[in-house]
């Protein structure tokens, strides 16, 4: 399977390439030196919803109060009875 990575070389050039899940050294598109796989932080969503984060379930509460404000304030909360 491929996935999209994305790789620098020694020269500062960074790209992303389609490339399998194993590769972790591929061919510069710029300058043909080797560029290798730089490591990504992946995006995470804790949830907000259960409890089990308080920091996520507070923001959510906020940010559930403030769209309930907005819709209250605009006359769209008459719209969902």
């Amino acid at each position: 399977m491929k996935i999209l990575n994305d790789f620098q070389c020694v020269k500062g050039h960074k790209e992303e390439y389609f490339v399998d899940a194993g590769t972790l050294v591929v061919q510069c598109r710029h300058c043909s030196n080797d560029a290798t796989k730089l490591l990504s932080t992946p995006r995470i969503a804790l949830d907000g919803t259960s409890g089990d984060f308080p920091t996520a379930s507070d923001a959510w509460v906020n940010r559930r109060n403030s769209h309930i404000a907005w819709e209250r304030k605009s006359g769209r909360s008459e719209e969902w009875k």
